[in-house]
């Protein structure tokens, strides 16, 4: 591999060369149009097509083994409903947890490609170990699965949940890299970064899609190692793939991590704050002989730190504080992959008006991704120019805002589905069984095949479900790939990596929110009624939005340098998609 360390061959990244911040509120970046953007993607660097193709492949892998997951959990291991959700969302958690780690190993020991190769393997090795983990049948008669699956099946999990949290950190920075170091300063370069992450979030979905298509097939038709091991196939070829491209990588070393910065100026804030050595009065520091207007409480800390680092941070805070509200949307959104799941098997899956297919419970989380590819260009080419015409401008926050309105909407969509539901169940019958979560088994209960164990005419079909996924998928693009963008935009150059994995942890508490409140009322509240609690939730992150985004309007300056933000241009931006 040719690694390409010295950084005085390349373009300079500082702030004032490179680097252009937003207004924290008025962030709103016309995408490139699409025949312009198609002629881009020949300018890319050789190395960006490795990094796509790798990026397509491990998505597959990923959503392929988490289409299937909850009905494994449930089917295999015998694991309730309840107990099913709360594995799965401890297991969704992991991943979205464990970037920090990632992170921290890129920016200080390993630098990017070899964190990537190497989490990588670890990545794959626990893909296979689940493939044989599921080769065991359950126990015939307790329908219990043996200690090896359910050991095999957490250790899979662990090393999965570790190995794509440690590479999501990392993969679209490293592909970041390879346009900002091998390319001249320009108009082009510019459009390329855009165009760059535009693509990146295609191969994710393209992925997506096909992996929820193919493997609920494989689960159905094959067995659930086989469905295992596609993915485990996908994994292999995705790390493959990335060291093929070896040769043309520009390889930077790692350069420190900003993790220490941070930490450095709270600590400094904290102990400084009011001390008679460094207030001259309430309103003014002493920095080194030179007084310096105190108006923040992180100010105490230019004392002790540089000045830069401190305004960095307050920018940094600034930024967070808006992506709070995220874990409640990622608390309802990862849900279309344990909670629909479930309600899809509760629906009659066969359509007679197109060729009597039969479609899957865990297959409908493919028209997530199909319609992420259709609503993107959609929105950004159409809707966006649209309302701007008339306008109304849809800067990032009322995006955001908008999509998390959405998401609720999306909820009370499901919950009332569930309602219908409800409604044609009959005691005794599967259907009441899954809805009531008793603790006893019917007549007619087949373990080995939750989904349709017996269809009944009187099913509410699953296309039904759709609605909500629309739903959801539009609010998605708003929230999830808007919020992406500003968290990357609106960083200080220096603190990008720190945002990015905030923004992650987002994910990582929108799982443990949803572990606790099923863990809470476990079976207190039909699924319905439990879908309305969860959209409430969401309505009351709205509110908190809206008044928060009123705050920040009120106290905002996009002129003012304190929400620009400068920083080192040695620690690299990192940008991480919660897909």
């Amino acid at each position: 591999m040719v690694s390409k360390t010295n950084t005085d061959n390349y373009p300079s990244t500082s702030p004032q060369a490179t680097t252009h911040q937003e207004p924290l509120l008025e962030f709103s970046e016309a995408p490139p149009c699409s025949s312009s953007a198609i002629k881009l993607l020949g300018a890319f660097p050789p190395a960006i097509k490795f990094i796509f193709w790798n990026e397509c492949c491990e998505r597959f892998s990923f959503y392929g083994l988490k289409a299937i997951l909850a009905l494994f959990l449930s089917e295999r291991l015998g694991l309730s409903q309840v107990r099913s959700t709360e594995m799965f969302h401890l297991f969704t958690m992991t991943c979205y947890a464990t970037p920090i780690l990632g992170a921290l190993i890129s920016d200080t020991l390993l630098g990017k490609y070899r964190t990537i190769l190497s989490l990588s393997l670890l990545y794959a090795v626990g893909n296979c170990v689940m493939s044989m983990a599921a080769i065991l049948d359950p126990d015939p008669v307790t329908q219990k699965a043996s200690n090896y699956s359910m050991w095999s099946t957490a250790t899979g999990l662990l090393f999965i949940a570790f190995g794509t949290g440690g590479i999501k950190p990392c993969v679209a920075a490293f592909g970041g890299d390879q346009i900002e170091f091998s390319m001249p300063d320009g108009d082009t370069k510019e459009k390329l970064r855009v165009t760059f992450f535009s693509v990146f979030y295609f191969a994710i979905n393209v992925g997506a899609f096909l992996s929820m298509l193919l493997t609920p097939l494989l689960r159905v038709n094959v067995s659930y190692a086989a469905a295992f091991g596609m993915p485990s196939v996908l994994m292999v070829l995705a790390t493959f793939i990335f060291w093929v491209g070896r040769r043309d990588y520009v390889d930077r070393r790692a350069v420190g991590s900003v993790f220490s910065t941070v930490v450095k100026v709270l600590v400094n804030a904290v102990r400084l704050r009011k001390s008679d050595s460094v207030y001259k009065n309430y309103e003014e520091i002493d920095c080194g002989g030179v007084s310096i207007r105190a108006s923040h409480w992180l100010d105490a800390a230019k004392s002790g730190c540089g000045a830069e680092e401190v305004e960095d941070v307050k920018a940094l805070i600034k930024v967070c504080l808006f992506l709070i509200p995220g874990s409640m949307f990622s608390c309802m959104y990862g849900q279309k992959a344990s909670t629909w799941v479930f309600q899809a098997t509760q629906m009659n899956g066969h359509v007679s008006w197109l060729g009597n297919v039969v479609i899957r419970p865990d297959q409908m989380q493919a028209i997530d991704p199909l319609l992420v590819l259709i609503f993107i260009p959609l929105f950004d080419q159409v809707l966006y120019p649209f309302l701007e015409k008339h306008g109304v401008a849809m800067t990032a926050i009322r995006r955001m805002i908008l999509g998390m309105l959405l998401c609720s909407v999306a909820f009370f969509t499901s919950g009332l589905l569930q309602l219908a539901i409800d409604k044609r169940t009959t005691p005794g019958s599967i259907t009441s069984y899954i809805n009531t979560f008793s603790g006893s088994e019917p007549d007619n209960w087949d373990l080995t095949n939750l989904a349709y164990p017996k269809e009944n005419s009187q099913q509410i079909s699953i296309l039904w479900q759709v609605p909500q996924y629309v739903i959801l998928t539009a609010a998605e693009v708003l929230f999830s790939v808007t919020g992406l963008e500003f968290a990357y935009s609106q960083a200080p150059v220096s603190m990008k990596s720190v945002v990015q994995a905030i923004w992650c942890l987002t994910s990582a508490g929108g799982d443990l929110i949803t572990i606790i409140i099923v863990e809470i009322i476990g079976n207190k509240l039909s699924i319905g009624k439990r879908s309305s609690l969860f959209a409430g939730g969401g309505i009351i992150a709205t509110l908190f939005m809206l008044w928060l985004s009123s705050c920040l309007k009120e106290a905002d300056n996009p002129n003012d340098e304190e929400v620009m933000g400068t920083g080192n241009s040695e620690a690299q931006s990192t940008v991480m998609f919660s897909g």
